[in-house]
């Protein structure tokens, strides 16, 4: 018997062939469901606009000083025999500052008492034989004459010997003991300087020309009102401005020049200890002081971008808070507000714009940014 084999098997061609038709099959499904794309979120650093300043912000240097500050004297001279404080100490009202030699005041002191014992007992003695009619009344007058001048001459000689003794007027810090013990002192020479805490002021050199501009209705609603119009930087902390008030101007010209001597006060900073003669560096609101209505911004220079497509404009970002529980992870936009630059200074840039106190604008990283950029305010991390 003889078999047939039939074979079943498909040709090389048509295998290969349902190959590329399964790969165009898989290819196919994948052109329909793309992948999925995360979208970015950049992390800037943002500075919180606070006030306007009306029109030019110039810089003086300036000098530190006591807002409220006495030079503690005595009233009369002597040899310093006691010196309780030096500098930095901390006194009460009352306290013991310094003690003169007080030896010397004591003996006319029991002087001056001796004198008033007897004159008050003749004095009685008097008053008695005048009720008798045994004295005239010319002796009785000369007797309470005599009375009175004792008990004056006793009280002044009380009076001098408190004055060797010195006394803290207030509650205060002493910032300065130009003296020393056992130095004879002469009457009302500073003996040392007492500081009222809580505030200090800074004095600078204004130009005449810059003064003969000032208002001078403008200067007095400006104290009046404490409004900030100037802000004080420490050489310690060159990054950091604090707030001061106008307090005063002086009229007449500082000797040996033509400018005029401008005071602003503002509260002891708790941060840093400043002391009186320390230097600082006011920058000063001079638009309102001197009527510029203008209002313009100090932004730092990095703030400030220029777009690509509009090269003559200059714009700054402002960070755009997400709508309550629109995003649960305090993510926002930013948008561009056109500004004008002004004049540079050593802590940034002045500009004018529609921009308002409370606005967030971006001071790091602003060159990226666009319209829909998804930004998240970068806060800095503890530790770091």
């Amino acid at each position: 018997m003889k078999f047939k084999i039939v074979s079943t098997a498909m040709p090389l061609r048509g295998l290969q062939a349902l190959a590329m038709l399964s790969s165009l099959l898989v290819m196919g499904c994948s052109a329909e469901a793309p992948p999925l794309t995360q979208q970015t979120v950049y992390p800037v650093k943002l500075m919180t606009l606070e006030q306007a300043q009306s029109g030019t912000l110039n810089q003086y240097p300036g000098r530190v000083s006591a807002s409220d500050h006495s030079e503690l004297s005595f009233r009369v001279g002597g040899e310093l025999t006691e010196l309780a404080v030096k500098a930095g100490d901390t006194v009460e009202k009352g306290e013991v500052v310094a003690r003169l030699d007080d030896r010397d005041a004591r003996t006319r002191l029991e002087n001056a008492r001796s004198n008033f014992n007897l004159a008050q007992a003749t004095f009685e003695r008097m008053r008695i034989s005048l009720e008798r009619q045994a004295i005239s009344q010319a002796r009785f007058d000369e007797a309470e004459a005599e009375y009175l001048s004792a008990r004056a001459q006793l009280a002044s000689a009380e009076d001098q010997l408190s004055y060797t003794v010195l006394k803290a007027p207030f509650d205060g810090v002493i910032s300065r003991v130009p003296v020393d013990v056992f130095q004879v002192v002469s009457a009302q020479q500073a003996i040392a300087e007492l500081q009222r805490p809580g505030s200090i002021d800074v004095s600078f050199q204004m130009p005449e020309q810059q003064v003969r501009r000032l208002q001078p209705q403008r200067s007095r609603n400006v104290r009046a009102n404490g409004n900030t119009i100037a802000w004080v930087q420490f050489p310690e902390l060159p990054d950091k401005r604090y707030a001061a008030s106008y307090k005063e101007h002086d009229s007449n010209a500082s000797q040996g020049s033509l400018s005029y001597e401008v005071t602003v006060t503002l509260p002891e900073p708790e941060d840093i200890t400043v002391l009186s003669g320390m230097s600082a560096t006011v920058l000063l609101d001079y638009g309102t002081l001197a009527g510029e209505s203008a209002p313009s911004w100090l932004i730092p220079t990095a703030a400030l971008v220029t777009p690509d497509a509009e090269p003559g404009t200059s714009v700054v970002w402002r960070y755009v808070a997400a709508a309550d529980g629109e995003n649960g992870d305090n993510t926002g936009s930013v948008e561009p507000v056109d500004v004008e630059p002004g004049k540079k200074m050593n802590d940034g840039v002045l500009v004018r714009g529609e921009l308002s106190p409370g606005d967030r604008i971006v001071v790091a990283g602003a060159h990226r940014m666009n319209r829909d950029r998804s930004v998240r305010p970068w806060e800095k991390e503890g530790g770091l």
